[in-house]
């Protein structure tokens, strides 16, 4: 207890061997609800406050050892149905801008394109975040500290990097996701790039959110520019937009509860409802939880998929993109024998179908342990894969039953717990 993720698993790894790990770092000791679950030193279940259920139990680590093979029901036909599809991405503009940058490759892209929010969700491009400001924070800046690739197990892409920025002695860390440039970056007009470094690395070994943390650093940055909260309130901080300095200090505070950051701790909406005089306004969140760095005007349904889903305000919950400016996602030429309704631009039952239809395929991608990115990619063997890894007869129908089950699931959990999800409304 008390040592970062980073440090657990060091220890843990000195002490067993080799192993896998899931561990909690301060933010989940001190049951912060913007905390997560930490693995592979600094990579995060973060969303949904998974950090504050290990530690409400006092549960610091779970360490995993084993060398069982898993067996496939035809290796030889998983493996060219892979060997097809990863020959497939070749060429394919999104998987080698990915395979370089990370998602980061969407850092000006999407500002530029007004899908980013800036200054707490109430600034614009470029008036208040410049492209001179998007350039000094881009993809191509932060790939110049790139040391190595990697990824999940097997992928062809391995968009995670490992960097070392030698200006502010961090020998080795996790490089910033598109989320977290956006939340420490334009949310709070912040251009400097060695502060992402550092907050990104913060955030990955406390074990707390970065989305929810650069949300609810915005949040409070706008209540001091309006007056709501001064120094004095702050512990000292000049809480403007774009002071990395203070900026970092903030967050150390909030992921040790120390002064205002305990205040902070938990996110906006419950800060707001301790701070009052109006804060509440500012408070950009959907059932308590920060929203990811895409904004509802920019992306049809997004706003829905916000508000309604039983793990609210996340980028990565599913919606069907009709109508989007940036249409790329196309599920029926994404996988064999999934076929939406005809009449999917007009408001009205087959649109409701359509987006039924989605939440279930995506809830299977998702419990398979199956990446959102193949999204953006060629037709995917879904159902062959299914078939050659488990042995199961399985079609079309019967993934699309089994996601509807696993999203009833997730929804009458909510409902169990008195969750009003139906009026569950946007700032």
């Amino acid at each position: 207890m008390g040592l970062d993720c980073v440090q657990t698993e060091d220890k843990l790894k000195e002490k067993h061997g080799r192993g896998q790990l899931a561990s909690i770092g301060q933010s989940g000791e001190k049951i912060s609800l913007i905390s997560g679950i930490v693995n592979d030193k600094g990579r995060i279940a973060a969303r949904s406050g998974f950090g504050a259920v290990m530690g409400s139990k006092k549960l610091k680590a779970i360490m995993l050892k084993g060398n069982q093979k898993i067996t496939l029901t035809d290796r030889d036909k998983l493996l060219n149905l892979t060997r097809e599809y990863n020959e497939s991405l070749k060429g394919n503009g999104v998987y080698l801008g990915l395979k370089t940058y990370g998602t980061t490759i969407a850092t000006k892209l999407f500002s530029i394109a007004g899908d980013t929010p800036i200054k707490n969700w109430g600034g614009t491009f470029p008036e208040d975040f410049s492209i001179e400001n998007l350039d000094k924070i881009s993809g191509t800046e932060i790939l110049k500290y790139k040391q190595k690739s990697y990824g999940c197990s097997s992928c062809p892409i391995q968009c995670g990097a490992i960097c070392k920025i030698s200006e502010i002695g961090i020998e080795e860390t996790h490089r910033p996701e598109y989320e977290t440039a956006g939340a420490f970056g334009t949310m709070l007009l912040n251009d400097d790039l060695m502060s992402l470094f550092i907050l990104n690395d913060l955030c990955n070994r406390a074990g707390i959110d970065t989305i929810s943390t650069g949300g609810t650093v915005a949040f409070v940055i706008e209540c001091y520019e309006k007056g709501i909260l001064n120094k004095d309130d702050t512990g000292g901080l000049e809480l403007t937009w774009g002071n990395s300095s203070a900026i970092i200090e903030l967050v150390k505070k909030m992921i040790n509860r120390e002064g205002i950051g305990d205040l902070l701790a938990d996110g906006s909406k419950i800060a707001s409802e301790r701070i009052g005089k109006g804060s509440e306004k500012f408070a950009i969140h959907a059932g308590g939880q920060e929203l990811g760095m895409h904004k509802t005007t920019y992306t049809e349904n997004r706003g829905a998929a916000y508000a309604y889903d039983p793990t609210p305000g996340r980028h990565t919950t599913a919606k069907l993109e009709v109508g989007s400016r940036m249409p790329i996602i196309k599920p029926n030429k994404l996988f064999e024998g999934f076929q939406l309704p005809k009449k999917i631009k007009q408001w009205g039952e087959e649109r409701n179908e359509a987006k039924k239809l989605v939440i279930a395929q995506y809830q299977v991608i998702c419990s398979l342990g199956l990446c959102e990115f193949l999204y953006y990619f060629p037709k995917y063997p879904l159902v062959g894969l299914i078939k050659a890894a488990t042995g199961w007869d399985i079609t079309m129908e019967e993934i699309i039953t089994t996601g509807l089950r696993i999203q009833t699931l997730r929804q009458a959990f909510s409902l169990r717990e008195g969750v009003d999800v139906i009026n569950n409304k946007l700032p």
